[in-house]
């Protein structure tokens, strides 16, 4: 088991270090997650980082003006991460451990519906229906990034506009805004 330290790049919680204890999560780099944040401007409202992972989205969200977080991942040491960071960060984030699938149904039946959502999956799930999931709990006018690899293209989702498409590194970041609801 590697322990992987990041910080938090901006906001209230900045220069705070998060952990990532499992070997199976990918995290993604500062300069990425800063890439991510100006594409996004001004972060506010409700956030779901969905693979979380080590929660470094969901957090930099918070720390930048997200009033409430949730966070999930199905990955056992990637959830001990997350409690071991919400301990440190005292962000009141709400953490879940399940697959994708079922933590989106959880969402709906208790119907929490967010501003923003990270999507980080492992690179072997395909992003399209992913994207199409989650459009339940996505509010109107809210966005949804999703990291996926640089050679592979944003897909065209129905409800959900494009509005940045940009290659960083090995990466590919997409920013979608739900016009539909």
């Amino acid at each position: 088991m590697k322990q992987v330290k990041l910080k938090i790049i901006a906001g209230s919680l900045k220069g705070k270090t998060l952990i990532s204890l499992s070997d199976e999560t990918r995290e993604t780099a500062a300069v990425i997650r800063g890439a991510v944040f100006n594409m996004l401007f001004h972060v506010e409202g409700t956030v779901l980082d969905l693979f979380a992972g080590s929660g470094a989205y969901g957090f930099e969200a918070y720390s930048r003006g997200a009033s409430q977080l949730y966070l999930n991942d199905f990955n056992s040491l990637a959830v001990k991460s997350l409690k071991m960071n919400e301990q440190n960060l005292q962000t009141g984030a709400i953490i879940t451990q399940l697959n994708y699938i079922e933590a989106i149904k959880y969402y709906q039946k208790n119907q929490i519906n967010f501003d923003y959502i990270f999507l980080d999956p492992p690179y072997a799930l395909d992003i399209e229906p992913i994207l199409n999931q989650v459009m339940p709990v996505l509010k109107k006018g809210g966005k949804i990034m999703i990291e996926i690899e640089k050679n592979n293209a944003c897909p065209t989702i129905d409800g959900l506009d494009l509005i940045k498409d940009r290659v960083h590194g090995i990466k590919r970041i997409g920013i979608y805004e739900n016009k539909l609801q």
